[in-house]
């Protein structure tokens, strides 16, 4: 399995920032703003301050945007104004969104490395609570302006990487381009005839439930379509965003599994996984069977309690997709 690594898992890993103009900077400690809050208690939007009210920002949405602020920000809670206001539903926790994010040192005005355009999980523990404060609530289509405390960023401990120093505050200049679902949506379609009985049961959120029947298992790779989406169609060599669970067939036992926790960025999965995702539409979900010759192989995979001669099934949600670059 090949994941490409992503912005959720470093938050802002690399980060390609465009023309920057912010004056009078000097280095300042801060203290911590209001906590971010739990899930249970739903998303509380940030409110705009006289810091995120002064950053000024031009240029397309999902583009590299020119920036101006007069600062240094002096903030003890994340401030958001929204630049521009998108449409359709405001995006909540627990919510996938693509994101395009430019990041720029609000104490001395230096500009990271990189352009990022990501998929982010909004989920405490996922992301930085000042860029989880900075992107809820916003609408698709929009333009959200972030000032943040080090605390809530990167704190004591800094980011080298992106030119951010201990205690360093941070502007977020956030696009939110779009919702992604987190689970297939598109037409149920029946299992073809002949095909095994795998029990297969979904709650709510999309997680399945597989059954192994009582019956030595195919001895080909088997696929089937249970939800044709409607989305791009997944090309070979493409990065692909997917929901997953693998259940070992002799033992019935889930090995693996993306439900409960987040979906995945991945260039591989398993050879017959890929060979039966290509041409599938984003949206859909698919059962894959597969023999060890197109799965684990004769070595197994011993971590996973998967022996060289072990059928798994597959049942995977396409979210989304990506070509590989030019």
């Amino acid at each position: 399995m090949l994941i490409r690594p992503g912005l959720a898992t470093l938050v802002v890993a690399t980060l390609v920032l465009p023309a920057l103009v912010l004056s009078g900077c000097a280095a300042r400690p801060l203290t911590l703003g209001p906590p971010s809050p739990t899930p249970s208690e739903g998303p509380v939007c940030a409110a705009a301050g006289e810091a995120s009210d002064a950053v000024e920002v031009s240029g397309d949405l999902g583009n590299s945007p020119v920036i101006a602020a007069a600062g240094p920000f002096s903030v003890d809670r994340v401030e958001r104004t929204v630049l521009i206001e998108g449409a359709g539903d405001p995006v909540g926790e627990g919510d996938l969104v693509e994101v395009a994010i430019t990041i720029v040192n609000a104490t001395t005005g230096e500009q990271a490395p990189g352009t990022a355009a990501a998929r982010v999980l909004l989920e405490e523990g996922a992301v930085q609570p000042g860029l989880l404060a900075t992107i809820l609530c916003s609408t698709p289509g929009s333009r959200v302006v972030g000032v943040v405390p080090a605390e809530e960023a990167f704190g004591s401990a800094g980011q080298p990487e992106l030119a951010i120093g201990p205690d360093d505050d941070l502007v977020f200049v956030v696009d939110v381009l779009a919702h992604v679902p987190t689970q297939a949506e598109g037409d149920p379609i029946a299992l073809p005839d002949g095909f095994p009985d795998l029990g297969l049961e979904f709650d709510p959120d999309g997680r399945p439930t597989v059954t192994i029947p009582a019956v030595d298992p195919p001895g080909e790779l088997l696929s089937a379509t249970l939800i044709e989406g409607t989305g791009t169609v997944v090309g070979a060599g493409d990065e692909f965003l997917v929901q997953f669970q693998g259940v070992n067939w002799r033992t019935g036992d889930v090995f693996d599994e993306t439900w409960g926790d987040a979906p995945r960025s991945l260039l591989e999965l398993l050879p017959g996984v890929d060979a039966a995702l290509v041409g599938l539409a984003v949206g859909s979900r698919l059962v894959v069977i597969v023999p060890p010759a197109d799965g684990y192989g004769a070595a197994g995979s011993p971590s996973s309690g998967i022996a060289g001669t072990d059928t798994v099934v597959y049942v995977v949600d396409v979210l989304a997709t990506t070509p590989p670059p030019a």
